[in-house]
């Protein structure tokens, strides 16, 4: 028994030996080495883990671990006197010699996999040499295996093919290309690749140099051996240039072929992009010019009110200057403090706010902006002589110009290109500009100019009328106290006339006592006479008397009609409808507004610029009754305030710039907005002060 086993492992280890040597033999023939790169320290404890760990990584037949000694590939050598690197007879830096690990790897595959895509063929038609001195009849088909290195990429690569899962591995492979052992369903990758039919593989019908290995696992790959590599480089290079080579041989080929066609095919390309794409050009050209237009129309209409601003303004100023001159000359010659103190306020309101130099300024400034030519501006003049060359032009050039446009029609691809600057581009240097550099500097001048008028006339609003309406309000107010001086003057007059009286008294009496003697001498005639009358007088009173009874007994006869007594809301409800209608009728008919004035006791007010609290306060208007923009009138002790008939006929003037000369003038006393027809309502008043309190804000409607 001992004996067999003995045999038996003999020709086992033989056998190993053989198959070893056949399988390896191609490979050991042209296998190269190479030192690599490796994490060994050094150690004599690790080096055969590390050569170990090599064979895996690279397929390796042998793996080495080395030291190799780099001359200069060190730390820098400092000279200890200078303290700074040693320097060589050459002038170069000393570096310290450095020891440096490797492990020399011999018949290696490169590391990176490659897949077999199913087949595995022995001859590949890529050019590889594999310069193999046996016959292919000779060559096992683990020899070929083994030089493909063919792995499977979910396991790791193992460093000897004895005791690994490349034993199953290859049997399987060796089972489906049709190497069986003697059971006819073991596969046996030891027998020779061309055994079989005719010397083409067990598979008969099929050539297995040219049809190749069937290797169904997907996750088979193989590796290319060490003596292939540079020939492997040298077969992808020699492939990529002649592909380059190929394929500007075809672009010149091709381009030869069509440049016949490409000369009509690009007229008529000219032609098609000129007829789909010059009138979307012109229309955009057209829309910008349109907003340019818009712009020029602005500031033109902008300077035209800011003129009609100017002239109104002059106006203003001239009447507050007369009518603040009239205050001041007319009222209260008394001599009242008071007085004096706001006399003097209103003079220096005067010359502050009233200045005719700073009317010539504004003059000046709206002369220099009506010298502006608003279509002179620099993109405005270019933009009509672009669309001005568009339109005249055919030519797909003048359009794309220097950045130049490629298309492909007609199967071809075109460029069209110019030495200047296409007409696109010109607009797209245009389109998102300015109408020219000047533009928002004319535009802030005329803002500015109307808002420094817009100021000032406010400033005369709050200084000098509210300083004249103070003056008159405190004459009035003085006016209204009792005159005591003129009552001691009165009495005095008084005193004097009933002297006067007491001495007329006494002359009439003794004149009375002279009378009564002489009348005591004609005494009968006298009552003869008064006889006579007394006797005509009580027939008058007689006749007198009959009348009056007759009339009072028809009266008696007549029926009376008792009229029911209305209320008091209703009395006031008739009495404000009668109001509101004789309002529209003064709206409608200038002539009829000194009448409403009249019966309504109509007040002219204006609103107090400087309000203190959150009541609005209006006072009396420097303005006649008829010009007044606020109408105050009264009945049963209740005040309104209506809009006056100014407002309704200067109505562009209140809703220019988003009713903001309404919007400042009657703030807090009426709220405005628009509607389909201009309509009022009017505010409540109460008397406070030398004033009016807005108690319930009006209304102002007007026409969209």
């Amino acid at each position: 028994m001992t004996n067999i086993f003995v045999r038996f492992f003999i020709t086992l280890f033989l056998s190993f030996l053989l198959i070893t040597s056949s399988s390896l033999a191609f490979h050991k023939k042209n296998s190269l080495s190479d030192n690599k790169n490796t994490d060994w320290d050094g150690s004599k404890e690790t080096k055969k883990n590390s050569e170990n760990l090599a064979k895996q990584d690279f397929c390796a037949l042998d793996a080495n671990a080395i030291k190799i000694i780099e001359v200069g590939g060190g730390e820098k050598v400092i000279n200890e006197i200078t303290g700074k690197q040693t320097i060589d007879e050459e002038g170069n830096p000393v570096f310290d010699d450095k020891e440096v690990y490797k492990i020399t790897v011999k018949g290696y595959h490169t590391p990176e996999p490659r897949n077999t895509g199913g087949i595995l063929i022995p001859t590949p038609a890529n050019g590889l040499n594999f310069n193999i001195s046996q016959d292919w009849r000779d060559i096992k088909l683990l020899t070929v295996l083994k030089m493909y290195c063919l792995q499977l990429k979910t396991e790791e690569r193992p460093y000897k093919f004895k005791g690994s899962y490349l034993e199953d591995f290859y049997s399987q492979i060796a089972a489906e290309n049709g190497y069986l052992k003697s059971d006819g369903v073991t596969g046996d990758y030891n027998k020779k690749l061309m055994e079989g039919p005719e010397g083409r593989g067990p598979v008969e019908g099929r050539d297995i140099l040219k049809d190749g290995i069937i290797i169904s696992n997907p996750n088979a790959v193989w590796y290319l051996p060490d003596f292939l590599i540079d020939q492997d480089l040298e077969i992808k290079e020699k492939a990529e240039l002649k592909a380059k080579q190929q394929a500007e041989a075809d672009r010149i080929a091709k381009e030869k072929a069509a440049k016949a066609k490409k000369k009509k095919a690009r007229k008529d390309t000219n032609e098609k992009w000129i007829s789909e794409n010059k009138q979307k050009e012109l229309t955009k050209y057209k829309e910008k010019k349109k907003d340019f237009d818009d712009q020029i129309t602005a500031l033109n209409t902008a300077r035209d009110k800011l003129a009609e601003q100017f002239k109104e303004f002059e106006e203003f100023l001239n009447i507050q200057e007369k009518e603040s001159q009239i205050a001041i000359e007319d009222l209260d010659k008394r001599g009242n403090e008071e007085i004096k103190n706001l006399r003097s306020e209103l003079r220096n309101a005067m010359t502050n706010f009233l200045s005719k130099s700073d009317l010539k300024e504004y003059k000046d400034k709206l002369e220099q902006i009506k010298k502006y030519k608003f279509d002179n501006y620099e993109n405005y003049k270019n933009l009509k002589s672009l669309i001005k060359r568009a339109e005249k032009s055919k030519s797909i050039e003048d359009f794309v110009g220097k950045d130049g446009v490629s298309l492909n029609l007609f199967g071809y691809e075109f460029t069209f290109k110019s030495k200047k600057m296409g007409i696109i581009k010109e607009f797209e240097n245009i389109k998102n500009k300015e109408i020219g550099s000047d533009y928002k500097i004319h535009e802030e001048e005329i803002k500015k100019l109307r808002l420094d008028i817009i100021k000032h006339e406010d400033d005369i609003n709050n200084y000098v009328v509210t300083a004249r309406n103070d003056l008159i309000n405190k004459d009035a107010e003085l006016s209204d106290q009792t005159p005591w001086n003129l009552i001691i003057i009165g009495v005095v007059i008084v005193l004097i006339i009933i002297g006067v009286g007491v001495y007329l008294y006494f002359q009439r009496k003794e004149m009375d006592q002279l009378k009564r003697e002489a009348e005591e001498k004609v005494g009968s005639l006298k009552n003869e006479f008064e006889g006579k009358l007394k006797s005509t007088s009580e027939q008058i009173k007689s006749a007198a008397r009959n009348t009056q009874r007759s009339q009072q007994t028809s009266l008696e006869t007549q029926e009376v009609i008792e009229e029911k007594p209305k209320t008091p809301e209703e009395i006031i409800a008739e009495k404000y409808d009668e109001l509101v209608s004789d309002y529209k009728e003064s709206l409608d008919d200038f002539t009829k507004v000194a009448g409403f004035k009249q019966k309504w006791h109509g007040l002219a007010l204006s609103r107090k610029e400087r309000q203190e609290g959150t009541k609005t306060i209006l006072v009396n208007s420097s303005r006649a009754f008829e010009k007044a923009e606020i109408w105050c009138v009264t009945f049963s002790d209740k005040y309104f305030a209506f809009p006056g008939s100014t407002v309704k006929s200067n109505m562009a003037t209140y809703m220019n710039l988003d009713f903001e000369k309404a919007s400042r003038d009657f703030k807090g006393v009426y709220s405005v907005s628009t509607g389909s027809n201009y309509m009022t309502e009017p505010c409540v008043l109460r008397r406070g002060g030398a004033g009016f309190v807005v108690e319930r804000v009006g209304k102002i409607v007007f026409p969209n």
